[in-house]
């Protein structure tokens, strides 16, 4: 299929050299728009396989406007801008461009950020393509089996969740006579774990008689329109209909998508999906809905037919867990469902992931889980951290060499790409790598081979790559410590990881489990963490997420005398007796002493936190995430010693 390109750019020597060097390189350009209008028109006429879009345009209409367009038609979109204003990029961002070229740029780097981004919209329209087919299946086998009522909708709901998140789902069902099942409401309570609302629980949720309820039900009528509402509009429509009002005041919802259904008898039925904690649904997730039509229509038509079930039995069933492939992962915040949810999507695709995050998020767990799930999970999960690699042994352990290739290369070595044939490897920091090793990381990505050091063909390796990094790669990439190509090559599905305060309500059980963890470790009973410790832990910030929280765990069952409850026997933050002092800033050397007396207060109550260990797991550099050589420098050179501590 010939790639086709429009230009849509309003200077016109910048539009005539763009497609000159297009055409030289073997792209069809379909035309230059230097406004919206024109580029509209064009788009409508031709259909182009990629937009190249600046931002300012004539016509005072904005290149991230027909962005937003061209996302809603599925056609790939690269921004070109002379303006690197921090707003404007922001902005830019936000509308999931395939890439972005701050003017003036090289041709090279015009032609590499056209293949990434044909790669990157190939790839993800595969995905889509995927989890369609797969939805569409699951929903007409849910048509055929011979599941009572809720049990299809339960199954229903499990699907459905796979392609659009969301919080709670409504199933308004007006042929069923009896009125319990009318109206039935499934309210996500974990990862594909679901509680089971009627109208009891619905009552007893809202305070209200059951008769109450049902009153409010039969005065809510069934939505007939196709409808999407975000924020304010939620707000706004949630008052003109009673059900909507209960729903949002006693779930914190915050948005809706309603998808109504009419089947062969005339009859009116629909699905209405919603979201909490400030979410909203796209116009994308509505459109796969629209594709499921005809599936959804079946499986709710088949309803007519299948065995209804006591009120009681749904009442008191959760739904299944979900989570035997995800035991060491924790939590059931909005935060971490949703990071979940992206898991179970890309795990059966063999697409490249990033995950991103913080240090101690569990960028590891994550990737591990991704394998788990995946196709591969019987063959290796190979893990390498790129920060902890000497640069002079990096490509030897990633590639492997022949013997004699260079100085003591006794033997052939085998690099834990070809290990990972047929599995997965998985790259930790990867904003860590030279970037002389990125261009060959980059060739693995692109053409599914490597070179062993002194090899003389290259080697074919069928192997996923997932990397994780807590650095920001934009920022590496701007300042040249990232390749651009590779970034976009990496991030076809990006899986973004919240810290821990921003998931405060994940401490809880995290600490339960650390608790009985270590107390099965050190043999002493568990009594339970006091009310003050948790108090405490759920006020502090936790730089260190996760792991942090794991190591004051395990230092309070350490100090535990194995009758009392836990308890936290240090502080969270420094041990300062009073406010610090603030220093008046008036010379250079005055700069360097306050820069000098921060670092070395927060190194301390780092050290403190491990007990003054460096090495190791969970130690000083782990938290810090800095080699332990280069922390042992900077304790050294700062006068910070152990005994001091």
């Amino acid at each position: 299929m010939e790639k086709t390109v429009l230009i849509v750019e309003d200077e016109f020597i910048v539009a005539d050299d763009l497609q000159m060097t297009l055409q030289n390189a073997g792209y069809s350009v379909v035309g230059i728009a230097d406004d919206v209008q024109t580029a509209r028109s064009i788009i409508l006429d031709k259909k182009p396989s990629l937009v190249l879009l600046d931002i300012h345009l004539k016509g005072g209409v904005s290149g991230i406007a027909l962005a937003n367009e061209l996302k809603q038609k599925n056609i790939a979109f690269v921004f070109l801008s002379a303006n690197s204003n921090h707003t404007i990029l922001e902005e830019a961002k936000s509308t999931d461009p395939y890439g972005f070229l701050v003017k003036p740029f090289r041709e090279k780097d015009l032609l590499v950020m056209i293949d990434i981004a044909f790669y990157k919209h190939e790839n993800s329209n595969e995905v889509r393509w995927r989890k369609e087919i797969q939805l569409q299946s699951e929903l007409y086998g849910i048509e055929q089996s011979s599941m009572n009522l809720r049990e299809k909708l339960l199954e229903v709901t499990k699907s459905v969740q796979k392609v659009v998140q969301f919080d709670l789902i409504a199933f308004r069902l007006p042929f069923i006579d009896q009125a319990d099942y009318q109206g039935l409401y499934f309210f996500r309570c974990g990862f594909k774990e679901y509680q089971t609302i009627g109208m009891r629980e619905l009552g007893v949720i809202a305070r209200l008689q059951e008769h109450e309820v049902k009153a409010i039900m039969i005065n809510s009528p069934v939505d007939r329109k196709f409808q999407l509402y975000n924020g304010p509009e939620f707000t706004k429509e949630r008052k003109n209909n009673a059900m909507r009002e209960l729903l949002a005041r006693h779930f914190s919802l915050v948005s809706e998508l309603i998808f109504p259904i009419v089947l062969s008898k005339g009859e009116t039925a629909s699905i209405a999906l919603f979201r909490r904690n400030n979410a909203s649904f796209t116009v994308e997730n509505s459109g796969l809905l629209f594709r499921m039509q005809h599936a959804l229509t079946a499986v709710l038509a088949s309803l007519a037919e299948a065995e209804p079930v006591t009120q009681k039995a749904w009442g008191e069933d959760r739904g299944q867990n979900g989570r035997a492939k995800l035991k060491s992962i924790l939590g059931n915040s909005a935060a971490m469902l949703e990071a979940l949810d992206l898991v179970a999507q890309v795990a059966p695709v063999d697409t490249s992931v990033l995950i991103l995050g913080e240090s101690g998020t569990g960028k590891e767990k994550i990737a591990e889980a991704i394998h788990q799930l995946s196709p591969r999970n019987n063959r290796a999960f190979i893990k390498i951290n790129c920060a902890a690699l000497p640069p002079s042994l990096i490509e030897s352990e990633l590639f492997g060499h022949e013997k004699g290739s260079f100085t003591n290369a006794f033997d052939r070595r085998i690099g834990k790409f070809e290990l990972a044939t047929k599995g997965t490897i998985f790259l930790d920091e990867i904003g860590e790598l030279p970037v002389e090793m990125q261009v060959k990381l980059l060739r693995v990505l692109q053409e599914k081979e490597i070179d062993r050091i002194g090899g003389k063909e290259p080697v074919r390796v069928d192997v996923r790559i997932i990397a994780a990094t807590n650095r920001n790669l934009q920022e590496e990439m701007a300042n040249g410590r990232f390749r651009l190509d590779l970034y976009y090559r990496l991030n076809v599905f990006p899986i973004s990881l919240a810290p821990l305060r921003e998931r405060r309500e994940d401490i809880n059980e995290l600490s339960e489990f650390f608790a009985r963890e270590f107390c099965r470790k050190f043999n002493k009973a568990y009594g339970g963490i006091s009310d003050e410790m948790q108090a405490q832990l759920h006020a502090y910030d936790f730089p260190g997420n996760v792991r942090e929280l794991e190591n004051i765990i395990e230092y309070a069952v350490i100090v535990n005398d194995g009758r009392s409850k836990l308890a936290l026997k240090r502080p969270l933050q420094t041990n300062s007796k009073g406010p610090v002092p603030v220093t008046a800033v008036k010379t250079l050397e005055d700069l360097k002493k306050l820069q000098r007396q921060t670092e070395t207060e927060y190194l301390t109550s780092i050290l403190r936190k491990t007990g003054g260990r460096i090495r190791g797991k969970n130690g000083a550099a782990e938290i810090l995430n800095e080699k332990p050589t280069t922390l042992e420098s900077r304790l050294l050179k700062l006068g910070i010693r152990k005994e001091n501590l």
